[in-house]
């Protein structure tokens, strides 16, 4: 402004004044956003899927066939963009490539057999009919991707994680939240209800549910995705393709899941992670199981948006790690209004989610210039948790 020297670049306000962004500029920095964007942001490993149907292939690949898969793409952004007017470049490129770069993500309840990373052919491979569940399901997820969804690329984590190194297992689960919210479309698969109907007899009080609600890991995968669509147990749409695509827009199938989880509509419908509401973003989990006890806390890391290393063999001591990250960041007593088992670490934290009782109502409590008794003045300028 005035004699400053520097440009202004706003978007489309009147009354400022803008600038061309300079081409070169432009696709230079295109080019560094989609390779930052496929390194950071896109699964280590994918499953690129051919055909469709009964003819539906897929093979094991990784970032670099995705670059070089996508690589026109950076040129049609930049076509796209010159002749517009930007306040952030780097933020509409980024959008432009994660809307180009579209792959589906599983969310299900792990069977006893399932297909890992080794079994998973580099070349082009079809799954036969006759073979265990384990892979039906992974042959399932794939036609859906491809021919519900019009994706190519799919991610899974029965298969697309090498287990066997450490530094990937790392990576994976500290960035899983992430690719979770980054993917095109989330297919859930309840394979424990039958239908629509089914999804919503499990609203009712004591009634059992399906076990994709119980496990610790599809808490994040409910809450992670913008777009999800959930499969019955005959993987046939609970909500019908033609009527919606996406079961996070409407409060049909939201409502249900409400009911059954306790989590707000408002959280199913856009959640938001960090480290607020500790107390019920715990009760969100209490009624969840891993079969990895260190799961209960690494399923969370995205939930509470902390970073924690990742160390398998160490027990309980994860979760303990979990609550310390979060203090950390978390400035509210209403963490400690727990009860029973406390952690082996710090008596002061709890031992897991669970402690957390179910029923909690926030309370208002007087200002300290309103306090009218020495009880009243002790608890002042405070809002806590009881359990109702």
């Amino acid at each position: 402004m005035g004699g400053s020297g520097v440009p202004m670049v706003v978007d489309h306000c009147i009354g400022a004044s803008t600038v061309p962004t300079d081409d070169n500029n432009l696709r230079d920095l295109v080019r560094e956003v989609y390779d930052e964007y496929i390194t950071n942001e896109v699964p280590i490993h994918l499953l690129h899927i051919t055909g469709g149907g009964q003819e539906t292939h897929f093979e094991l690949v990784d970032r670099t066939f995705v670059k070089d898969h996508f690589k026109l793409i950076p040129g049609e952004i930049y076509g796209e963009l010159r002749s517009e007017r930007l306040v952030d470049r780097e933020g509409a490129i980024k959008a432009r490539v994660k809307e180009k770069l579209r792959y589906a993500i599983f969310s299900h309840r792990w069977l006893s057999q399932e297909p890992t990373y080794q079994d998973i052919s580099k070349e082009p491979m079809k799954v036969r009919a006759e073979v265990e569940d384990g892979w039906k399901k992974l042959r399932e997820f794939c036609r859906r991707t491809k021919d519900d969804h019009d994706c190519e690329f799919a991610w899974s984590d029965i298969c697309c994680i090498d287990k066997t190194s450490s530094a990937e297992l790392d990576e994976s689960i500290r960035s899983m939240f992430r690719w979770y919210r980054n993917s095109y479309i989330c297919i859930a698969h309840l394979s424990e209800t039958a239908d629509l109907a089914a999804l919503r007899k499990q609203e009712e009080s004591g009634a059992e549910v399906d076990v994709w609600f119980k496990r610790g890991w599809t808490l994040q995968e409910l809450l992670a995705p913008s777009r999800i669509k959930f499969y019955d147990v005959d993987w046939i749409p609970l909500i019908p393709l033609h009527h919606s695509k996406n079961d996070r827009i409407g409060d049909t199938i939201m409502s249900m899941i409400s009911n059954i989880t306790h989590i707000p509509l408002k959280d199913l419908q856009s959640f938001k992670p960090g480290t607020n509401r500790v107390p019920e973003k715990m009760l969100w989990a209490s009624k969840r199981r891993t079969t990895r006890i260190e799961d209960i806390a690494y399923c969370l890391i995205g939930i509470f948006d902390v970073s924690l290393m990742i160390a398998y063999g160490e027990g309980n001591r994860a979760f303990f790690r979990l609550m310390e990250e979060i203090m950390r960041r978390y400035d509210k007593w209403d963490m400690f209004l727990w009860s029973g088992r406390c952690s082996h670490y710090n008596v002061a934290l709890p031992y897991a989610p669970h402690c957390y009782p179910v029923g909690y109502t926030e309370a208002l409590v007087k200002r300290r210039h309103e306090a009218d008794s020495e009880e009243e003045m002790n608890t002042a300028i405070c809002s806590y948790w009881v359990s109702s």
